[in-house]
């Protein structure tokens, strides 16, 4: 069998499979990341208050989400809900928060860096799923030259 063919067959047999599926998950969490940073460098900042904390229930419980208002360069008061939530919720009314919010549409507005451990999360399992995907072709690969 030629060095090409053994090579194909040993990347074909299974850790193709796991390397697609941790691109995805690395190319996620990649392309959040780089969505959130265009955006904070793009945006406008202002200091903004927890001014609520939205409730979303279902069968597995409860979770919040912060509800912020800020005032824009301009003076217009905002108020959004965050579209992340968790329980118990990350943040308390009252708290004083970082908002980043598009200029042109300030009702599009983020919490700073909210989202964060999400992206780097689906990041660090698709590298440790690519890291094992290529270390089973490093072994087929191996076996396949080195088969008695």
């Amino acid at each position: 069998m030629s060095l090409i063919k053994k090579i194909f067959k040993a990347f074909m047999t299974g850790p193709v499979y796991l390397i697609l599926f941790g691109l995805v998950f690395f190319g996620i969490g990649s392309g959040l990341t780089y969505q959130q940073r265009t955006f904070e460098r793009q945006g406008a900042q202002a200091q903004g208050e927890v001014v609520g904390l939205a409730q979303s229930c279902d069968d597995d419980g409860c979770t919040y989400s912060p509800v912020v208002r800020f005032k824009t360069q301009n003076g217009k008061t905002i108020s959004f809900e965050s579209t992340y939530s968790s329980s118990p919720p990350a943040y308390d009314v009252g708290e004083s928060v970082d908002v980043i919010y598009a200029p042109g549409n300030p009702e599009k507005a983020v919490i700073r860096g909210e989202g964060q451990v999400f992206r780097i999360i689906f990041m660090t399992i698709g590298g440790i799923v690519i890291t094992l995907g290529l270390g089973m072709f490093g072994s087929n690969v191996k076996s396949s030259f080195f088969r008695a």
